[in-house]
């Protein structure tokens, strides 16, 4: 059974894309759920590209025949809408990319733009932890693992309205049993009476504390 929107209760909610900031810094965290998240700058051509991808994939719900540079065998599932699930007092939300059912299991499919990294960031493994926390509390199981497939522009023949893309898939494993203790992290952060320290490396707080310092002069 996946718990969607209406089947949660109102309560304190973050999403997948906020556990690692509950570890990076705990004011940030606090400040972002208290009063918003800070302004950014996103490029348009990577929300098209991920519009576009999903759109592409789209008619393969419920088939096995995937695209050739697909790197998971299984049954593409529909999962157009966020998952809930509530732990430790607090409710996590997220919405896949995709998902594939495949024969050792549930594969968590994410798609990214720009140059794949060496190796998985900490951010984008944490997410898909929390996918698969989400995948879990929603009864289905087992989790094979996690999937980070990389657009990025290539060289070559872009005439006739095309534009030549490299496709890297970075598997990884996926560790479910992380998300609970960040959650009580969290709950205890926003429960609080006062904020939280802020981490020493913190770039944002570093650059929050010379802007004060310079308005205060």
């Amino acid at each position: 059974m996946i718990l969607y929107c209406d089947s949660v209760e109102k309560a304190v909610r973050i999403g997948v894309t906020s556990l690692q900031s509950v570890l990076d810094c705990p004011f940030c965290f606090w400040l972002s759920q208290r009063v918003g998240s800070a302004p950014g700058i996103f490029a348009g051509i990577t929300v098209q590209m991920d519009s576009a991808i999903k759109a592409f994939m789209r008619p393969y719900v419920g088939r096995r025949d995937l695209p050739s540079w697909f790197p998971v065998s299984g049954e593409f599932i529909d999962i157009s809408k966020s998952l809930y699930a509530d732990g430790e007092g607090i409710s996590l939300s997220g919405k896949l990319d995709a998902l594939v059912r495949g024969d050792d299991g549930y594969w968590i499919v994410d798609y990214k733009t720009g140059k794949p990294p060496e190796k998985i960031p900490d951010y984008y493994q944490m997410q898909l932890d929390g996918y698969a926390y989400l995948l879990e509390q929603n009864h289905m199981t087992p989790i094979a693992g996690g999937c980070l497939i990389y657009f990025t522009p290539d060289r070559g023949d872009i005439s006739h309205n095309r534009f030549p893309f490299k496709i890297t898939p970075l598997k990884a494993k996926v560790d479910s049993s992380r998300v609970s203790p960040i959650l009580a992290r969290a709950r205890r952060i926003l429960e609080a009476e006062s904020p939280p320290q802020r981490s020493e490396d913190c770039d944002m707080c570093m650059w929050l504390e010379q802007v004060g310092r310079i308005l205060s002069e």
